[in-house]
């Protein structure tokens, strides 16, 4: 391409009032494969080769005199006019991209006396592979990141079961008036604030979906209202446009209400120390491939009806540079944040199969956008009370590969009344259950072991004795479990890191509900 120009604006001579070039100029361009386009220094065409007729569909003489804005409307977007004027400026080449007709096309402008000299080569194919694979990249990156997140929390919540089930066990022989208690009752606070970390851990992993119902966003943002007003300072003011006849979403609500506020708490950062509007906006919204690309790279989304929610600031904006970088781990435009904070929302749309746009212009402001699938799908989270001295007898089988846990899990069933019976992986599980399999009132088994899993155990242990009542532990994705064991007579399932209160609530509903275990008393 460069040769191409270099030979053609030695044959250009000055220019003086507008007049088109000269076959004998001409030639050389006429006979390139790419558009070429000649303009002078008011932007006027002087001339256009072959390859751009074809392109443009048109006459030369319908193009030879016209200003290009008057011609091309979508060549008067800053960047070309922005490129154009430089080099007419500084005398050198310039090098970028231009859409035309919904194809893309690298230009390459020249300086020629009073002119500048356009050829254009259609990169359509190449940008979109370079587009395809800085997503595949992306999302390997956070697959990566978040197999390594998924590992740590599972192996932190192993660790945080130990701790929050041994200061329940404390808890339950401590008088009311022990000076001990109030330390251990610090001790299970900071386990639970551990625990949300590990929640963070598992969202950014796409693994946090723990309590999926059909939610109304519309009515789930109004009630939300005073807290959000608490969430902002108190210089910024909150607007709500809710639409009443929004499709539901699937979704874990605790983790949407999350996710709304802190994005409005980051919207009322961004407003700084001035006064400012805040504005949360629903509707709904068709997005097809096209529109899944503007989106963050990684999402698991696929083309279809969404329900959208906008949180739209009027703060001093992200740049490009930093906007590309605010999903990552652990990164903040704040000095003292700490913590995953966008990345975990990332995950979060990511295991609910949405999409998220992040639009920011220096000194106006930032939109984030959540795109939800529209659903109408209803599913509730059971909510199960029961007494706190209920006592109960059978015999149960925990399995899990980390000491700690079948050691807490162990003495809260023996303080109900249970005979326990553990086993550190599948292997040894079944070898204890095939002994005497009529024995067992319930099994808890760890969905993740090393040799034999759990999901391997499960079915073994079923095909032995069909009703026997088997509850999975894990610190993965509720939904995602029930699902996958969805009509094997999955019994239920027991979050990790779980308290007492939550193993004794999860066993006791299973003693009420399976004839074949021994009753609660």
């Amino acid at each position: 391409m460069k040769r191409e120009y270099a030979e053609f604006a030695l044959s250009v001579g000055p220019a003086d009032a507008f007049r088109s070039l000269p076959d004998s100029q001409t030639a050389l361009l006429d006979t390139s494969p790419r558009p070429a386009f000649v303009f002078d220094r008011y932007f006027r065409v002087r001339f256009v080769n072959t390859a751009a007729l074809m392109l443009e569909r048109t006459g030369r003489d319908e193009l030879i005199g016209r200003v290009v804005w008057e011609q091309f409307p979508d060549f008067a977007s800053s960047l070309f006019h922005q490129e154009c004027a430089a080099v007419l400026a500084d005398r050198t080449v310039h090098e970028f991209d231009v859409a035309r007709h919904d194809r893309t096309f690298a230009v390459c402008a020249y300086p020629f006396d009073d002119g500048v000299v356009t050829l254009l080569e259609d990169v359509t194919a190449q940008r979109q592979h370079q587009q395809s694979l800085r997503e595949a990249a992306q999302t390997q990156k956070l697959d990566a990141l978040g197999m390594f997140a998924g590992g740590v929390a599972h192996d932190f919540n192993n660790v945080l079961v130990g701790i929050l089930g041994n200061a329940s066990l404390a808890l339950l022989d401590l008088d009311a008036q022990s000076a001990a208690r109030r330390a251990v009752e610090e001790i299970e606070r900071s386990g639970q604030r551990a625990a949300d970390l590990t929640r963070q851990l598992l969202a950014y992993a796409g693994k946090g979906r723990f309590v999926v119902e059909r939610v109304d966003v519309t009515s789930m943002v109004n009630e939300m209202a005073p807290l959000l007003r608490t969430a902002v300072a108190k210089h910024a003011s909150v607007q709500l446009e809710l639409p009443a006849d929004l499709p539901g979403i699937d979704v874990d609500a605790a983790q949407l209400r999350q996710v709304i506020i802190n994005l409005a708490a980051n919207a009322s950062d961004a407003l700084a120390d001035r006064s400012g509007l805040i504005t949360i906006r629903a509707g709904r919204k068709y997005l097809n491939a096209d529109a899944l690309t503007t989106c963050v790279a990684g999402s698991n989304a696929v083309p279809g009806e969404f329900v959208f929610v906008e949180v739209r600031d009027g703060g001093g904006g992200i740049d490009s540079e930093l906007l590309a970088h605010i999903f990552d781990p652990f990164f903040s435009t704040k000095a003292k944040a700490r913590g995953l904070g966008l990345a975990a929302t990332l995950g979060i749309m990511r295991a609910h199969r949405g999409a998220l746009r992040a639009e920011s212009v220096v000194d106006v402001g930032t939109t984030m956008t959540l795109y939800f699938p529209a659903s109408e799908r209803t599913t509730r989270g059971e909510v199960v009370t029961r007494d706190a001295d209920w006592r109960a007898s059978g015999r149960v089988l925990v399995v899990d590969d980390e000491a700690s846990v079948r050691a807490v899990t162990s003495a809260l069933l023996q303080r109900r009344g249970f005979e326990v019976r553990v086993a550190a992986d599948g292997f040894e599980a079944l070898k204890e259950f095939r002994d005497q399999p009529s024995a067992y009132s319930l099994v808890l088994l760890d969905l993740t072991m090393p040799g034999v899993g759990g999901e391997v155990t499960f079915r073994q242990m079923r095909e032995l004795r069909p009703d026997l009542p088997i509850v999975l532990m894990s610190g993965y994705n509720a939904h995602e479990v029930e699902r996958l064991f969805a009509d094997r007579g999955l019994a239920g399932f027991l979050q990790k890191p779980f308290r007492a209160d939550d193993l004794y609530a999860t066993v006791s509903r299973i003693l009420e509900t399976t004839p074949t275990t021994a009753g609660a008393r």
